[in-house]
Protein backbone atom coordinates (compact mmCIF):
# COMPACT_ATOMS: atom_id res chain seq x y z
CA UNK A 1 0.00 0.00 0.00
CA UNK A 2 1.05 3.79 -0.45
CA UNK A 3 0.32 6.79 1.71
CA UNK A 4 0.39 10.03 -0.06
CA UNK A 5 1.97 12.25 2.59
CA UNK A 6 2.94 15.46 0.99
CA UNK A 7 2.30 17.14 -2.61
CA UNK A 8 4.79 19.30 -4.49
CA UNK A 9 3.79 21.39 -7.68
CA UNK A 10 4.98 22.76 -10.29
CA UNK A 11 5.52 26.62 -9.98
CA UNK A 12 4.66 27.91 -13.61
CA UNK A 13 0.88 28.29 -13.90
CA UNK A 14 0.33 26.51 -17.36
CA UNK A 15 1.74 23.39 -15.27
CA UNK A 16 -0.59 23.66 -12.35
CA UNK A 17 -2.19 20.15 -13.20
CA UNK A 18 1.76 18.50 -13.42
CA UNK A 19 2.63 17.72 -9.41
CA UNK A 20 4.48 15.07 -7.66
CA UNK A 21 3.31 13.09 -4.97
CA UNK A 22 5.16 11.74 -1.86
CA UNK A 23 4.15 9.02 -0.56
CA UNK A 24 5.43 5.66 2.04
CA UNK A 25 5.05 2.83 0.92
CA UNK A 26 3.64 -0.20 3.86
CA UNK A 27 4.12 -3.94 4.07
CA UNK A 28 1.24 -5.47 5.22
CA UNK A 29 1.80 -5.49 8.89
CA UNK A 30 1.80 -1.54 8.45
CA UNK A 31 5.52 -0.92 8.35
CA UNK A 32 7.39 1.71 6.22
CA UNK A 33 9.43 -0.14 4.15
CA UNK A 34 10.18 2.95 1.68
CA UNK A 35 9.85 6.63 0.89
CA UNK A 36 9.40 8.10 -2.73
CA UNK A 37 8.13 10.55 -5.08
CA UNK A 38 5.39 9.98 -7.79
CA UNK A 39 4.03 12.26 -11.01
CA UNK A 40 0.57 12.65 -11.39
CA UNK A 41 0.95 10.45 -14.63
CA UNK A 42 3.07 7.65 -12.55
CA UNK A 43 0.29 7.16 -9.77
CA UNK A 44 -3.06 7.02 -11.68
CA UNK A 45 -0.83 4.46 -13.96
CA UNK A 46 -0.18 2.58 -10.83
CA UNK A 47 -3.86 3.14 -9.03
CA UNK A 48 -5.34 1.76 -12.06
CA UNK A 49 -2.89 -1.46 -12.60
CA UNK A 50 -3.58 -2.54 -9.27
CA UNK A 51 -7.30 -2.00 -9.61
CA UNK A 52 -6.85 -4.21 -13.02
CA UNK A 53 -5.19 -6.86 -10.81
CA UNK A 54 -6.87 -6.67 -7.35
CA UNK A 55 -10.25 -4.63 -7.80
CA UNK A 56 -9.66 -2.15 -5.34
CA UNK A 57 -7.32 0.69 -4.67
CA UNK A 58 -3.38 0.62 -2.98
CA UNK A 59 -3.57 4.40 -2.43
CA UNK A 60 -4.40 6.14 0.79
CA UNK A 61 -4.25 10.27 1.67
CA UNK A 62 -3.23 11.84 4.65
CA UNK A 63 -4.24 15.37 3.99
CA UNK A 64 -4.00 18.33 6.35
CA UNK A 65 -6.12 18.43 9.67
CA UNK A 66 -7.24 14.67 9.51
CA UNK A 67 -6.58 12.23 11.51
CA UNK A 68 -7.17 9.11 9.68
CA UNK A 69 -6.00 8.56 5.73
CA UNK A 70 -8.25 8.01 3.30
CA UNK A 71 -8.71 6.08 0.19
CA UNK A 72 -7.52 7.54 -3.18
CA UNK A 73 -10.00 6.54 -5.91
CA UNK A 74 -9.83 6.75 -9.90
CA UNK A 75 -12.30 9.44 -10.15
CA UNK A 76 -10.32 11.33 -7.75
CA UNK A 77 -8.74 12.33 -10.80
CA UNK A 78 -11.14 13.76 -12.94
CA UNK A 79 -10.61 17.34 -11.78
CA UNK A 80 -7.54 19.40 -13.95
CA UNK A 81 -5.32 20.31 -11.30
CA UNK A 82 -4.57 19.40 -7.74
CA UNK A 83 -6.26 22.35 -6.25
CA UNK A 84 -9.85 20.97 -7.13
CA UNK A 85 -8.85 17.36 -6.59
CA UNK A 86 -10.75 15.90 -3.53
CA UNK A 87 -7.32 14.76 -1.90
CA UNK A 88 -3.99 15.83 -3.53
CA UNK A 89 -5.38 19.96 -2.60
CA UNK A 90 -5.57 19.07 0.92
CA UNK A 91 -2.45 17.25 0.81
CA UNK A 92 0.94 19.50 2.84
CA UNK A 93 3.28 20.82 0.79
CA UNK A 94 6.35 19.03 1.10
CA UNK A 95 8.22 22.01 3.04
CA UNK A 96 5.18 21.37 5.59
CA UNK A 97 5.32 17.43 5.93
CA UNK A 98 9.18 18.99 6.70
CA UNK A 99 8.36 21.16 9.58
CA UNK A 100 6.48 17.79 10.66
CA UNK A 101 9.45 15.68 10.36
CA UNK A 102 11.69 18.29 12.25
CA UNK A 103 8.82 18.49 15.35
CA UNK A 104 9.19 14.86 15.90
CA UNK A 105 12.89 15.18 15.86
CA UNK A 106 13.31 12.49 13.07
CA UNK A 107 16.39 13.53 11.65
CA UNK A 108 14.98 12.56 8.10
CA UNK A 109 15.13 15.51 5.26
CA UNK A 110 12.81 15.30 2.70
CA UNK A 111 13.68 17.60 -0.55
CA UNK A 112 12.96 17.25 -4.20
CA UNK A 113 16.34 17.11 -6.56
CA UNK A 114 15.40 17.44 -9.58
Amino acid sequence: MFLAIAVENKQHPKNQNDYRVWYLEVDSSGQVVGVGVKTKQDMVENLFANYRKTGKSNWRAFQKGAERSTPVEIFDFVSMNMHENTHFGNLPSLSEFQGVLDTLQSRLELRSIA
